[in-house]
């Protein structure tokens, strides 16, 4: 459960995005009409939104920000308005083929962007992953061997 409410906030608007973004894909499958194909063509750019505000999540939690991680954050922003520009241009002159590569250009700078900041968090202290105890193989044997019977 999350501690802050940002953090709610977030899952919320991001969950609210993908609810859209399967709406939207629903409601285009028939691919009937002019609005149901577009609908399947645009169906990634709520998805889009949902890894941008993650990005944006992750930057705010970085203690600081070198200037390494600013220009990946600024090249990934310039890479979204880029697709943005991109997909505008083509749905007002029906160039339907600029569609795709116009959201690849999105996730590509929204991916890297989002493993850029992964990289750049903080790691923890303990190698504890999952909360999980090693296994101790020495205590197995230990176990094993105060079950047997002892002869005296």
């Amino acid at each position: 459960m999350p501690h802050d409410r940002s953090t709610l906030t977030l899952g919320v608007l991001c969950a609210l995005l993908v609810g859209v973004a399967v709406l939207m894909i629903a409601v285009g499958l028939p691919e009937q009409t002019l609005l149901q194909q577009r609908l399947l063509q645009l169906y990634s750019v709520p998805l889009s939104g949902a890894l941008a505000l993650g990005v944006v999540h992750l930057a705010g939690k970085l203690s600081s920000l070198n200037t390494a991680t600013r220009v990946v954050l600024g090249v990934a922003a310039a890479a979204c308005l880029l697709g943005v520009a991109g997909m505008a241009v083509g749905l007002l002159l029906g160039m339907d083929g600029l569609l795709p590569a116009a959201q690849a250009v999105m996730w590509l700078g929204l991916g890297f962007a989002l493993l850029w900041l992964v990289a750049q968090l903080p790691r923890r202290t303990d190698r504890r992953t999952f909360g999980l105890r090693p296994i101790d193989e020495d205590a197995d044997e230990d176990e094993d061997e105060d079950d047997e019977p002892k002869q005296d």
